[in-house]
């Protein structure tokens, strides 16, 4: 069994959707003034990644701690788009995957290894309206991307989000080291934190290899 880590690292100055508040990670108590060390961490909750809730788009939609865990958790398939040149993603890009009904699908890109530059933000690949209600009429459960979001960056009105979201496909962002998974199914986890009435959550994700 192998398991690998797809989670990017909290770090103050990280990569972070345009407009969103910086994080601030700073020690404020150390081992050699108290005994012990205690991290002030401040953020919204769409950083690093994360799991998305409907209420992050519809108005009165569940949260995050209202969300069942098995949700996050479970059988994924990984669709390859690193080949592609276009930066909207097509239902096309879905062509021989196999994919069942309550499957997470798990867009890798490599774009994280662009990861704290601009690049990360401006060569954001993203998902066409086509290929989001394709992934409603598979009925999976969540999809996941190595990117910053589903939606174009430049987006105002977020239709992925809302076809997606609106339809309980939940989302998992900024995954990484998607190219250290060598097989087409895997099992993945991201379970966010149980944060009341929240629009989002911190995940930890991994995916395991048998």
């Amino acid at each position: 069994m192998k398991v690998i880590d797809l989670s990017q690292t909290f770090e103050n100055n990280m990569s972070q959707f345009p407009g969103t508040p910086k994080i601030n990670l700073e020690a404020i108590t150390s081992v050699e003034e108290t005994g012990y060390q205690v991290t002030d961490f401040h953020s919204v909750v769409h950083v690093g990644t994360h799991c998305d809730a409907p209420a992050h788009f519809i108005s009165g939609a569940t949260t995050i701690d209202q969300l069942p865990l098995n949700q996050f958790v479970g059988e994924a398939v990984l669709i390859d788009v690193t080949h592609v040149q276009e930066r909207k993603l097509r239902k096309e890009v879905l062509h021989n995957a196999d994919i069942k009904e309550g499957d997470i699908v798990i867009f890798h890109s490599n774009l994280s290894n662009k990861w704290n530059t601009e690049a990360y933000e401006q060569e954001a690949f993203y998902l066409s309206e086509e290929l989001a209600e394709e992934l409603v009429q598979l009925k999976v459960k969540s999809v996941g991307l190595d990117f910053i979001s589903p939606d174009e960056v430049t987006t105002e009105t977020s239709p992925i989000h809302h076809i997606l979201l609106g339809n309980n496909i939940y989302l998992i962002e900024n995954l990484t080291n998607l190219d250290a998974i060598n097989a087409k199914r895997f099992f993945f986890s991201a379970a966010p934190l149980k944060i009341k009435d929240s629009d989002g959550a911190f995940a930890r994700a991994f995916a395991v290899i048998f």
